[in-house]
């Protein structure tokens, strides 16, 4: 992934969530944005170097955007867009994976999971009915784990209650609301520090959207909670358990990270996502879900001065307690080079990840650029040695995380052509990244990545939702809206003598983690 995904997949993510394939917060983030608009006008300033001109552009927009803070503490960013009479509307908050202990791992995904089951309102026949039987299903689940399984008895008034609350159910009910008014896009997703819902509607629609929003952050119901825990099982066996790649990031991050929470999958261990109830859900999201929790970002035909007072009446109505508290936890120095082999019948991948510090700090743009030279493009010396003229792999890319909000790691990915083996690909990897670290890269080399990444920002201001999500994210990971741009800034004014610098103190072995697939006997 490029530097522009950093805040927070302006291009929508493959994450964990309600509709989508997932890959964790990690290795597969970006979606590819139509992009035709935004190449047509910068591409030819872009190719001759002025690279200000996406700076330029980034700024202008910004300029325009409108932040408030609602009477209750939600945040509120709109940016008018009045092109067509449509509007992106996304809803952000301030919890994921990262927010989650041992014991209850998958929590801020499954309760994503639940907030598309309905309201009081919406999704039931009789809510008075249902909710007596709900609870009557939290006491057999307290049953059934005390005891370790229900009795027949037990099992027989189990099956009934749900048999009695499938009758109440309109399950579709929300989502229905929703298409009946034209809405494209509507989708969820979880990752280390965020939990996202977002939509594209027809102007026409901005009240309605503000109230279903509103009511499923304050009431939403677990219906359906029991079934779609064993969904979110079913997902997880599939994309971890039975899915080499995904089973082998996850023990990279296990490995990297001893004590952090970025150790531990977004969808959760089985062990935990098995064991959750509805009553747990309910209690993380009272801690989680509240106002100054929040950020509320808009994109498109808005009128900012009129908007913002129908987003008061509705948003304005969600109480809660004070910010979540996160105690301190500072993942120690690694000091040593870790190992971890993954042995299956699949073909062999190589991952190579090193820690490094995350934004604000002043080495993550030089860290951005240093990435880009190295593995950004075909020209690469990393894709240049390793997959186009030695042969040894065929594939290679980069990304950084799992998240953003605390130090990370940046992440070296190759997938090995066989019949070579992962020893080779790591010695010829080694091999590069220690001529690099003898001299600055070329002027050239420099000038190519900072255009990428200018391409890269350039490429997803044509999205109202990617925009949204751009300063949504930004505002709840560092309580500023504009960090995109100030990070761009940052990372354009970088030096080839910082590039050298930060190669030199972070491309170290004894501070990586090397994860492998290798095939059942090989040695």
């Amino acid at each position: 992934m490029g530097a522009a995904g950093r805040f927070f997949f302006a291009a929508f993510p493959l994450l964990v969530g309600c509709k989508r394939s997932l890959y964790d917060a990690g290795m597969m983030r970006i979606m590819i944005l139509p992009l035709v608009l935004w190449f047509a006008l910068a591409a030819p300033l872009l190719s001759y170097g002025q690279v200000e001109a996406s700076r330029t552009t980034f700024a202008s927009i910004l300029a325009n955007v409108r932040f408030y803070r609602l009477s209750n503490g939600v945040r509120v960013i709109l940016y008018p867009r009045p092109m067509a009479p449509v509007f992106a509307g996304f809803v952000g908050l301030r919890v994921g994976a990262g927010d989650e202990n041992i014991g209850e791992t998958g929590i801020s995904h499954l309760l994503e999971h639940m907030a598309f089951k309905g309201t009081p309102e919406i999704g039931t026949r009789d809510y008075e009915k249902e909710k007596t039987l709900l609870q009557e299903l939290e006491i057999l689940e307290a049953e059934r784990q005390a005891q370790g399984a229900l009795s027949a008895a037990q099992r027989e008034r189990w099956q009934e209650v749900n048999r009695q609350l499938l009758s109440l159910w309109d399950l579709s009910g929300f989502t229905r609301e929703y298409e009946k008014r034209g809405a494209v896009s509507l989708n969820a997703s979880t990752d280390m520090e965020l939990t996202r819902y977002y939509v594209n509607l027809p102007r026409s629609a901005f009240k309605f959207w503000c109230y279903m929003e509103s009511e499923r952050l304050q009431h939403p119901v677990l219906r359906q909670f029991y079934q779609e825990r064993d969904v979110v099982l079913e997902e997880r066996r599939m994309r971890y358990e039975d899915d080499p790649g995904g089973k082998l990031y996850e023990l990279l991050l296990s490995s990297a990270f001893r004590v952090h929470p970025y150790r531990n999958p977004v969808i959760g261990y089985a062990f935990d996502v098995s064991r959750l109830t509805a009553a747990q859900l309910e209690q993380f999201r009272r801690r989680f879900y509240v106002p100054s929790n929040v950020v509320v970002a808009v994109v498109g035909d808005l009128t900012p001065e009129e908007d913002i007072k129908i987003i008061e009446v509705y948003f304005g109505r969600i109480s809660g307690g004070g910010a979540p508290v996160r105690p301190p936890v500072v993942e120690p120095l690694q000091e040593g080079e870790r190992r971890i082999v993954l042995e299956t019948a699949a073909a062999p991948q190589l991952l190579i990840a090193y820690h490094k510090p995350n934004y604000p700090h002043p080495d993550d743009p030089p860290l951005s650029i240093m990435q880009e030279i190295l593995a950004g493009g075909k020209l690469s010396p990393l894709y240049v040695e390793i997959v186009k003229k030695r042969r040894l792999a065929t594939s290679l890319s980069h990304d950084e995380g799992p998240g953003f909000a605390y130090p990370n790691l940046m992440i070296f990915r190759f997938i090995t052509r066989q019949p070579h083996s992962n020893g080779e690909v790591l010695q010829a990897f080694d091999r590069t990244i220690s001529a690099f670290k003898k001299g600055p890269p070329t002027a050239e080399a420099l000038e190519i990545a900072k255009r990428a990444i200018a391409m890269q920002y350039l490429s997803h201001l044509d999205s109202n939702l990617a925009l949204a999500s751009e300063l949504a994210a930004a505002e709840l990971i560092y309580n500023n809206w504009k960090a995109p741009l100030e990070w761009y800034d940052k990372a354009m004014a970088v030096t080839a003598d910082d590039v050298e610098r930060v190669a030199k103190k972070y491309l170290l072995d004894a501070r990586r983690t090397v994860a492998e697939i290798r095939s059942q006997g090989e040695p």
